[in-house]
């Protein structure tokens, strides 16, 4: 999986992790709905479970009907003292 890449301007906190979360059709691999959980330094972990549960409420919200949807989730870790493009680092 490439690397995430994040800017940052001002103060806003960091991004520590990613969880990518989304809902396909299993006959089709069609994804229907795709739902990104940013956590940011200092802030709460989001669980797997939550994260998914979150994911169908915005699909449904946004009138797809998720009751035969499978889900892929992709997390990853970012790390919190790189810089995380080169116009950070000056």
């Amino acid at each position: 999986m490439k690397e995430a890449l994040f800017s940052y301007a001002g103060r806003a906190p960091k991004v520590t992790a990613t969880k990518v979360i989304a809902l396909y059709d299993p006959e089709t691999g069609r994804i229907h709905h795709c739902h990104t959980v940013h956590v940011h330094q200092g802030g709460r972990e989001v669980s797997e479970k939550e994260a998914i549960e979150a994911a169908h409420r915005h699909a449904r919200r946004m009138g797809h009907d998720t009751g035969h949807l499978k889900v892929k989730v992709e997390p990853f870790e970012h790390e919190i003292d790189r810089p995380q493009c080169p116009c950070a680092s000056t």
